[in-house]
């Protein structure tokens, strides 16, 4: 990672405690900062029970996190 998109441990832990506030649960993959949006993150989670992975769009400062697409082994995040 370079360090435009780098996210730091503290970021990923309010990341993480915006999912779990909206009933998240599951393994978070990656965390990446976005290019396009600044305070807005794109964070792989596999889901605790069904394992499926999907990618989402998180901002913190907006309270916000948005579902995007489903992801299976085929695809990839660029």
């Amino acid at each position: 990672m370079d360090n435009e998109t780098e996210v730091s441990q503290k970021e990923m832990l309010k990341i993480i405690g915006l999912f779990r506030k909206n009933g998240f649960k599951g393994e978070y993959e990656t965390f990446e900062r976005s290019k396009e949006v600044e305070g807005e993150y794109l964070v792989i989670v596999s889901d605790e029970n069904t394992h499926i992975k999907g990618l989402f769009k998180a901002n913190p400062s907006k309270d916000l996190v948005s579902f995007q697409h489903v992801l299976n082994d085929h695809n990839t995040v660029a």
